[in-house]
């Protein structure tokens, strides 16, 4: 276990044991995706059972058989964060660790027929510009991963890096980006370069080292790889509390404000630093993403970071996980503290605020309402499994292992 929580495993227990409960408590209905619904509640509701030795998994099974049944009657567009390419994301992702040992059908065979589609649907994606994992072209390869290395799986993820070269943009000093379209919103044109993790350029770097970690396009994905965060560091803020700005505009200066969280900000766009040189073995790298979260660690208050609730993508116990990962690779009690102080924060549902006046007070940091596995319950519920010592493998869906 973590010896950060060590204390508190008490508290981490049964707050799980409420957060189970009421994500089982959901009808086994409507929205099928992986990050908002059904085949996301399974993961957790999988993972909460084999940490506490329960055997039933039937209600896994009619969440994943909703998914796979959404995928053929054609409910569902081809995407990650809720179509076909995140549903066979995670029927594999439990299928490859071991989750499902009582199938009887072999959930690889049952996908199989979805690699062409969806690799013609990543590549017509990428032709136009649409590289966002989750809602675009590029979420088609986290699923590619899980599938056994075959000649036309290799092919399939060669050419989607060749694609991804083609539309890059090559500066002249070497580094590499992408344009960011903004989910084509024509009101918001001039949006041009996205930073961040969950839809922008560290995205594409994450999801291309772990395509070279996996033998894929090797040349191609250590060269991107190298020009994305070459791009990334030279467009850092000058004199600002975040390391790195929100968005980019074509003349835009930096120093711009961004929120503190895995989504947007420096927290994700570290991990990625951090991510890519353990894979390539970049010293330098890991010494930026050591750096962004030192000083990140500093921001705590809600005008500073944005935090408003509990969930991991933009919330407090996603700040919590990513903290807890650099403390464990960097001995620096700062890491230590700031990951209690945000994994305290989701416990208690608030942040604690500077006293006034000799009193103290909260800011109450309350869940949105939600079960999903990017926001809500479920989201809450693997960063306290992890904590308890659970296989971090659910990482991947996040760009982050």
């Amino acid at each position: 276990m973590n010896a950060l929580l060590t204390d508190t495993q008490t508290r981490i227990e049964t707050e799980l044991h409420r957060l189970y409960d009421t994500v089982a408590a959901e009808p086994v209905a409507e929205n099928p995706s992986l990050l908002s619904g059904q085949v996301g509640y399974a993961i957790f509701e999988a993972y909460y059972q084999r940490q506490f030795g329960l055997t039933d998994n039937s209600r896994v099974w009619e969440r994943l058989s909703a998914g796979i049944d959404a995928i053929q009657s054609g409910a569902v567009d081809h995407t990650f964060a809720g179509g076909i390419s995140g549903i066979a994301w995670g029927f594999l992702h439990l299928h490859n660790h071991g989750f499902l040992a009582d199938s009887q059908d072999d959930p690889q065979e049952i996908v199989a027929a979805l690699d062409e589609p969806l690799f013609l649907l990543s590549m017509d994606d990428l032709s136009k510009g649409r590289f966002d994992y989750l809602h675009a072209g590029l979420g088609a390869c986290l699923y590619f991963l899980e599938r056994p290395r075959t000649p036309e799986i290799v092919y399939y993820l060669t050419e989607i890096v060749a694609q991804l070269d083609r539309i890059a943009i090559k500066k002249t000093d070497g580094s590499i980006t992408w344009h960011f379209r903004n989910f084509n919103n024509p009101a918001d044109e001039s949006v041009s370069y996205n930073p961040g993790l969950s839809h922008g350029t560290a995205s594409i770097v994450a999801l291309l080292s772990l395509l070279y970690q996996n033998g894929y396009a090797w040349p191609q994905c250590a060269r991107l790889v190298e020009g994305g965060l070459q791009w990334l560091w030279s467009v850092r803020n000058t004199d600002h509390p975040a390391v790195f700005p929100r968005q980019l505009l074509d003349d835009q200066t930096r120093d711009d404000f961004s929120r503190l969280a895995w989504c947007y900000g420096d927290p994700g766009i570290a991990h990625t630093f951090q991510l890519a040189g353990e894979i390539v073995g970049n010293i330098r790298w890991k010494q930026i993403a050591e750096h962004t979260m030192l000083k990140a660690a500093i921001r705590r208050s809600r005008k500073e970071t944005l935090v408003s609730d509990t969930g991991f993508c933009h919330g407090s116990s996603g700040l919590g996980h990513l903290f807890s990962k650099f403390a464990k690779w960097y001995p620096n009690p700062v890491f230590d503290e700031t990951a209690r102080y945000w994994l305290d924060a989701t416990l208690n549902q608030a942040l604690p605020s500077p006293e006034i006046d000799g009193v103290s007070s909260v800011t109450p940091l309350p869940n949105r309402g939600e079960r999903c596995l990017l926001e809500g319950d479920a989201s809450v519920g693997m960063v306290l499994l992890s904590q308890l010592g659970a296989n971090p493998a659910w990482e991947r869906f996040l760009l982050m292992r």
